[in-house]
């Protein structure tokens, strides 16, 4: 029987017109790729790719085959749409969803030709969408451990201060958590999980900072960071746009660790072949690639 992975690798061998730009598109080692080519060619008796200097090509045989591969790939890719009932239904908390999911998850569905349903909300909301099964899998920012889900740890995202150009910080790389008393805290009240982190962190200091709610998510909050309402904590990863240009500047908060650990969560008894399964694995090897240590 004709091994499927073994038929995309010759696919990407022909497409990307070499073994090492098949390399770089799958994202596996030459070797490898040497040898599922050959196997294919065992498997079937035959020559399939014949190198050129600096390209190859189809044999004769490799020729024929290469509708017959395409058709096979495809009727794969539609049974297994079929079975899985549909996209990967992903959920996310809103800070995570919005800043830092967008390029792994672009990248998943490039590599992976999948389709994903994104939902974005808050913590609470997510993990519901998640436990009622609304949701394959979910990414938030804090999780209460489940017998019947399990939890990956995720990116580290540090929260940083975020204060307008005309503010008297603003000339400043960093400012202890002392100096932030009296000022105009947006965000950061009890129940939220910058709330939790602040007392967590700053013990008798989280107590005395003067925090206003009912800005709904963070891009109300920079705005209003931008017009000299106050100043706020965020994720870093959230203000990389307006630090660039000049419109907020960024303060590390001194003498404090303010790192909010992602989780990645899914249901134990997941199937190891789901769309979840292989999108964890995508997304925990981008997490190591990219995982802050502050």
């Amino acid at each position: 029987m004709l091994n499927l992975h073994h038929t995309r690798t010759f696919l990407a061998v022909v497409d990307a017109g070499g073994f090492r730009a098949a390399s770089r598109v799958l994202d596996t080692a030459p070797s490898t790729i040497l040898d599922h080519v050959g196997q294919l060619e065992a498997e079937l008796g035959t020559s399939l790719i014949v190198r050129r200097r600096g390209y190859v090509q189809p044999t004769p045989q490799g020729a024929a085959f290469l509708p017959l591969a395409r058709a096979l790939i495809a009727t794969a890719e539609h049974a297994r749409a079929v079975i899985a009932g549909g996209p990967l239904r992903l959920a996310a908390s809103s800070n995570i969803g919005t800043y830092m999911l967008q390029k792994p998850l672009a990248d998943f569905s490039r590599r992976n030709g999948a389709h994903v349903d994104l939902w974005i909300g808050s913590n609470p909301a997510t993990f519901e969408r998640l436990s009622q099964g609304a949701a394959d899998i979910a990414i938030m920012e804090f999780w209460q451990p489940s017998d019947d889900f399990e939890a990956h740890d995720w990116l580290r995202e540090e929260l940083v201060v975020i204060v307008a150009p005309s503010h008297r910080f603003a000339e400043r790389t960093a400012v202890r958590a002392e100096e932030l008393i009296g000022e105009r805290l947006l965000g950061g009240e009890r129940g939220t999980g910058t709330g939790t982190l602040l007392r967590k962190r700053l013990g008798p200091v989280a107590a005395r900072l003067s925090t206003v709610d009912g800005f709904g998510n963070t891009e109300a909050v920079k705005r209003a960071v931008r017009a000299g309402l106050g100043i706020s904590l965020v994720m870093r990863s959230s203000i990389a746009d307006e630090v660039a240009t000049g419109a907020l500047v960024a303060l590390t908060l001194e003498g404090a660790e303010l790192v909010k650990e992602t989780k990645i969560v899914l249901r134990r008894d997941m199937p190891p072949t789901s769309a979840a399964r292989h999108f964890l694995d995508h997304a925990l090897t981008y997490g190591a690639e990219n995982r802050v240590s502050v």
